[in-house]
């Protein structure tokens, strides 16, 4: 079990016991050890008890608890609360915004047991008279309750890849004289799948038998499950397997739009050449792009990894990041880019121990001293600026001057209609200290809808007052989305694929908003961390012009 497996126990044993109405400290105690557990820098499975024991914040009762946990997986007292808990309420448990005291009311004063009957309920009008309801709870609840049911089945890549390539390494490697692939939506890499999609040109029943002996596949009925995700097996012969290979891995629409012959091909690139079109990256095969297909396509310059330069929008010990500065500057160039630039929360991020005036200056100095001492490699300062609910940012103008980046973000007051949170995003937009739009709907997929805005008019706005737009590369984020870029760079503006990183290990999220950006076609000269040192100092320089 690794660290979030073990918080997420926590976390989970927290709620049922907050629902069951157990001593709030001894509550509290579990939730705390769900945030320290998550952020601590080392594995607690590489750790002996005494050293987790004395982790600030955990004591001798969470880390028995912890090594139960590690030892067989399981945790006696939060079995017991499952016990005591029907699997309906427990499932409303991870309903974001939906806490355990709602759902407590709901259970005992209306016997409700699953989401099923509460969804009736709602749409009985049956809760607004509840203590701590009324109709706005009720349909803001009915929408968050829909979209869980909507979401249920399905899975963010960056979580099914591992598993998917588990099982494409399995079948290689026993049934070796059979060629696999994966194909669909999770070799375009796309955000969220549904399905492993795989081809083989191995015969069914081969298939079949393997399934069979494998205990990592499970069938049910006529579907198959590998690890619990869905697996699809699509069936083809030696001969086609690349023509039906390309076919499958493309969105239908977009297939049907490149009137591709069907005939045998030698490789999945031969597909494409031999009918007179550039080769298609699979992130591109969506079937959004045939309105930019093939005008805005050129495969030479989409952004690859090899691209990147430089890593933008991180954060530290500062506010709530897990490692320091000096740790975050050194696994950055570790890792082989040439710059950095840390913009921890500002001081409206209570939550996320956001900066003060007095202690963002002081990581400024810090981060100065530590940019003069290395060499080869910038250092950058900046700050995530949470635009209030006026769109103002919430430090004076004589602060945001000392900065050299700011991205400019959402976290609060997210319920605002489309035209509202429109004006309040193009107000922040308009300032000019604003250097980068931070995740600009807020999202978090399968979790929490964006914030609805006129993504046109909010990308105009950034293109009138010279403001990049950030890829959000954390995997529940994702934001904006992949279908919004190519109008943002038809207009000029640039994007900036962010790791959003909150340790060392989240530098490596940069992939994912690879994945999504060159699902767009984005060219590595459209984004603004393909720039080397001297070019994103020339960009610095004129982010600095424009605030007079």
């Amino acid at each position: 079990m690794n660290n979030k497996e073990i918080a997420r126990k926590f976390s989970l044993l927290a709620k049922l016991m907050e629902l069951h109405g157990e001593n709030a400290f001894k509550t509290r105690s579990y939730s705390s050890a769900y945030m320290t557990i998550r952020k601590h820098p080392h594995e607690l499975s590489m750790m002996s008890p005494e050293e987790i024991e004395n982790i600030p914040g955990i004591g001798k009762a969470i880390s028995s608890k912890s090594q139960e946990l590690l030892s067989t997986g399981e945790m006696q007292m939060l079995n017991t609360y499952m016990d005591m808990t029907p699997p309906g309420i427990v499932e409303m448990l991870q309903i974001k915004g939906f806490g355990p005291k709602k759902i407590g009311t709901i259970w005992k004063e209306l016997e409700i047991e699953t989401i099923g009957e509460l969804i009736y309920a709602i749409n009985e009008n049956r809760l607004v008279e509840l203590k701590g309801f009324g109709a706005k709870t009720q349909a803001s609840l009915k929408e968050q309750l829909e979209y869980h049911m909507e979401s249920s089945d399905k899975i963010l890549y960056a979580h099914a890849v591992p598993v998917a390539q588990s099982l494409i390494d399995s079948l290689q490697k026993d049934l070796s004289d059979y060629k696999f692939s994966l194909t669909g939506s999770i070799y375009r890499k796309a955000q969220i799948i549904d399905v492993i999609d795989i081809i083989t040109d191995a015969p069914i029943s081969t298939i079949e038998a393997y399934v069979t002996e494998n205990e990592g596949l499970n069938q049910t009925e006529e579907t198959l499950f590998y690890h619990h995700i869905r697996v699809q097996i699509h069936y083809s012969s030696t001969e086609m397997f690349h023509y039906d290979h390309s076919r499958l891995s493309c969105g239908t629409e977009f297939w049907q739009a490149l009137n591709i012959e069907n005939k045998a091909y030698a490789s999945e690139e031969e597909v494409f050449l031999q009918n007179e079109l550039p080769y298609i990256i699979p992130e591109y095969r969506e079937n959004h792009n045939i309105d930019y297909f093939p005008k805005s396509y050129n495969g030479d310059s989409i952004v690859t990894s090899e691209d990147i330069r430089g890593c933008i929008h991180n954060h530290s010990t500062y506010s709530d990041g897990v490692n320091t500065l000096k740790e975050m500057t050194q696994a950055t160039a570790d890792r082989g880019y040439e710059y950095l630039v840390i913009t921890d929360h500002s001081k409206s991020a209570f939550y996320a121990n956001g900066l003060q005036e007095d202690r963002l200056m002081q990581q400024l100095d810090e981060i100065r001293e530590i940019d003069q001492s290395m060499h080869g490699f910038r250092l950058f300062s900046g700050i995530e600026s949470d635009i209030l609910s006026d769109g103002s940012l919430d430090y004076p103008d004589a602060v945001l001057g000392e900065l050299e980046v700011i991205v400019a973000s959402v976290h609060s007051n997210l319920k605002m209609d489309e035209a509202k949170a429109t004006k309040r995003i193009i107000t922040a937009v308009e300032n000019p200290y604003t250097s980068i739009l931070g995740h600009p709907t807020g999202r978090l997929l399968l979790s929490r809808k964006g914030y609805p805005i006129d993504h046109h008019k909010v990308i105009d706005a950034c293109a009138a007052n010279n403001v990049a737009i950030e890829i959000n590369a954390n995997p529940l984020r994702l934001d904006i989305d992949w279908t919004h870029v190519q109008y943002a760079v038809d207009r000029g503006v640039l994007i900036s694929i962010n790791p959003d990183a909150h340790s060392t290990k989240g530098i490596d999220d940069m992939y994912y908003g690879i994945c999504v950006a060159r699902k767009a076609g984005l060219s590595k000269y459209n984004c603004l961390n393909a720039f080397d040192i001297e070019e994103f100092e020339e960009w610095i320089a004129e982010q600095h012009e424009k605030r007079g």
